[in-house]
């Protein structure tokens, strides 16, 4: 079974040695951001050759094109994407999805 990672965001983007190299986080649980953005803890780091950086850019925008299709994600006026389900709808679908989006 391949092993899963969550993650809430990407930062520390860089190209090193000619490799593309993402630092992943999630947000940690401090009761004293109460009202704030909670503290990001790093969680794991990708690094990959720019040819498969861009075939994951590929897929990431085929995945975003899909998504607005199915009215998941809508762009605003000035340009920032949003998604469209609240949090209660957000449940994972029974629908069964194709990797290749078909």
């Amino acid at each position: 079974m391949a092993e899963q990672h969550f993650i809430d965001g990407i930062e520390n983007v860089a190209i090193i040695a000619g490799n593309v190299r993402m630092d992943f986080y999630t947000f940690g649980v401090d009761p004293d951001t109460s009202g704030k953005e909670p503290p990001r803890e790093h969680n794991l780091r990708l690094v990959m050759s720019p040819d498969a950086f861009l075939r994951s850019w590929q897929t990431h925008t085929q995945l975003l094109e899909e998504l607005k299709k199915r009215g998941l994600v809508t762009q605003r006026g000035d340009g920032e994407l949003e998604n469209t389900l609240s949090s209660q709808e957000q449940e994972p679908s029974q629908e069964a999805v194709s990797p290749s989006f078909s």
